[in-house]
């Protein structure tokens, strides 16, 4: 029994993604983290600023003119890599640099606050609220040692301010209240801990969400070949040679260009199919297949269409000398011999051409006239190659 011929699917790009699906949605995630976490510091930037103004001015407090400069580091950052942002370059350092900057200037203002208002900023400021937010930015970017990272860098730098502000607590304030104490402390880093962990669960959920996605895409791209490829040659069929005229005539038309169709059969196949069997002839397709698709360019394309027709489109052609020359690079290919359960075989074939825009400028029209020529060489002697006008000339 004939083995089916792997489908050829590299003329075609589905969506203009690689053959490895896997490795490129993955860069599509990452890049969609950067340019999120790119927007979100943003509006976070902008937010702070506006904080920062207020405490500045209205409440004339140094921290704000402290906090302002820090901002204004974090800005430059943001506007520092827009450019690599912008233009979908891979930028895997940003995520590291945008977490230590984010965490460290949290610190140093909560360290500001604590020194010129507070010394119980570390236990009542709202600003201990953007620790979580941080690592949760810092989970959306996939990356399983970043949120490590981070959630250690979170509780070291929470526990150093707590531990340096603890022995200067107001004592008439803080046993009143019930976060001011070393235990409250300990559930803070506690929570920190739970949470940075339960986060670790992000990459790995997205790692399932990608390969579903990838074993998804990979189905669709099965089924797209076996609806637009000859399962027995690997070859296009005649619905996917239709779009990829429909794409070429466009191209042609806009650059000036002229391709051909060359619509051949063989001569003597159905003597040897019913002689031999179809075992015998698939081996026979099989094998003109391939040395078809060792004549052709790779900017054109092989299409069987049933039986033993094939139709190739030829791109770029020049003129219909050009054709010729391709025409009859086939039929040399085509004429020697085929070794067939140890018998050598000798085949000819019959190829009728028609090129664009000089017979035709319809995709239809062309595949018609190229079989009307194919029909004259057949009527005329075989094993030769003709153009719809004039019908009497043959090669």
């Amino acid at each position: 029994m004939v083995k089916p011929a792997e489908p050829d699917t590299g003329f075609f790009e589905f969506n203009g993604l690689s053959s490895d699906i896997l490795a490129t949605l993955q860069r599509e995630e990452d890049l969609r983290g950067e340019r999120f976490a790119w927007i979100f510091h943003w509006a976070l930037y902008g937010l702070v600023v506006v904080f920062l103004l207020v405490v500045h001015f209205y409440q004339k407090s140094p921290v704000g003119t402290w906090g302002l400069g820090l901002i204004t580091i974090a800005l430059a950052l943001n506007g520092f890599v827009s450019r690599r942002i912008l233009e979908r370059r891979p930028t895997p350092w940003l995520r590291y640099v945008y977490t230590l900057v984010d965490l460290t200037f949290l610190t140093l203002y909560n360290a500001l606050d604590t020194y010129y208002n507070s010394t119980l900023t570390p236990v009542t400021t709202a600003t201990l609220l953007l620790y979580p937010i941080i690592l949760f930015l810092a989970a959306l970017q996939n990356d399983r040692r970043l949120i490590v990272l981070a959630t250690l860098y979170c509780v070291l730098a929470m526990n150093i301010l707590f531990t340096v502000a603890y022995p200067l607590f107001d004592p008439r304030i803080a046993p009143k209240l019930v976060c001011g104490n070393i235990e409250c402390q300990v559930y803070r880093t506690g929570y920190i801990l739970l949470f940075g962990g339960l986060l670790l669960i992000f990459p790995s959920t997205l790692s399932r969400l990608l390969n579903k996605q990838k074993l998804l895409f990979e189905q669709n791209m099965e089924q797209f070949a076996l609806a637009h490829h000859d399962t027995l040659t690997g070859l296009a069929n005649r619905r996917l040679f239709i779009r990829f005229m429909e794409k070429v005539l466009p191209l042609a038309r806009r650059h000036k260009h002229q391709f051909a169709i060359l619509y051949m059969d063989l001569d003597g196949f159905k003597a040897v199919n019913d002689t031999k069997g179809h075992d015998a002839g698939d081996q026979i397709l099989q094998e003109v297949a391939s040395r078809l698709l060792t004549v052709v360019r790779d900017s054109d394309l092989v299409a069987r269409f049933g039986g033993d027709e094939f139709v190739v489109i030829a791109q770029r052609i020049e003129g219909r000398e050009g054709a010729q020359v391709l025409a009859g690079r086939i039929l040399s290919a085509l004429h020697a011999p085929f070794l067939i359960q140890s018998d050598q075989i000798q085949l000819g074939a019959s190829i009728g051409i028609a090129l664009y825009p000089d017979d035709a400028e319809d995709g239809e029209q062309l595949i018609q006239l190229a079989d009307d020529a194919l029909y004259l060489v057949k009527k005329n002697g075989k094993n030769s190659s003709a153009f719809p006008e004039p019908p009497s000339v043959f090669q």
